[in-house]
């Protein structure tokens, strides 16, 4: 990751976006480093520290086990193996009984699942650093416009380009509000006066029955 902050365009970058740079420098070399390979000793104590707990898995021979063990987790860094074992030891893991040794490839799981949080941070921090560029980029000509836009000369430039445009266009008349004619009024004040109240209870059968 190193190499990726240190490449040109990032020393072409403002300050506080360098500064960044360093930031996730430091910490993706950091969890680089935590990533280191464990060596097959720790990982042969590992297995033994659950073996004084858990029962052999039938049938299957101590020497092979030991060499799946460091097959399974050659690339994995020490302190997710030891972690890993201790999720064993404390009955920590889903589906697992306490009662045999976890197969290497459950326990490689389990040591991938440990590592999980720091992955996904390297991953954001990766793309963080690869979008600071544009967003400087961004950002100054962001700058650029608005300096442009506050200079006079380019005011009148503008003010005369939009001049010639309008010139071979014919000015907009104004609106002028239609009236209503005479008939349509009348239709509309006769339809505001207040009409009787007649009711129509007696038409209806109960009403008729009433009577």
């Amino acid at each position: 990751m190193g190499e990726v902050i240190d490449m040109d365009p990032f020393k072409r970058l403002p300050e506080r976006y360098r500064s960044r740079a360093r930031e996730i420098a430091t910490r993706v070399g950091n969890i680089d480093a935590m990533m280191a390979p464990v060596t097959p000793v720790k990982i042969g104590e590992a297995v033994v520290r659950m073996l004084r707990q858990f029962r052999e898995q039938p049938g299957v021979d101590a020497s092979e086990m030991g060499s799946e063990y460091r097959s399974a987790c050659k690339d994995l860094p020490e302190w997710a193996v030891s972690e890993a074992a201790n999720d064993f030891l404390a009955g920590r893991v889903d589906n697992h009984t306490g009662q045999f040794m976890p197969t290497c490839a459950e326990f490689a799981k389990r040591a991938r699942e440990v590592m999980t949080p720091f992955m996904a941070e390297r991953a954001s921090l990766r793309t963080e650093a690869s979008k600071l560029v544009e967003r400087a980029e961004d950002e100054a000509r962001r700058i650029a416009i608005d300096i442009e836009r506050q200079d006079p000369r380019v005011k009148v430039r503008a003010a005369a380009m939009i001049e010639q445009f309008l010139a071979g266009h014919p000015k907009p008349l104004p609106m002028k509000p239609k009236g209503i004619p005479p008939e349509n009024q009348k239709r509309i004040d006769a339809l505001k006066k207040p009409r009787p109240f007649v009711s129509k209870i007696a038409d209806t059968k109960i009403g008729k029955a009433v009577e």
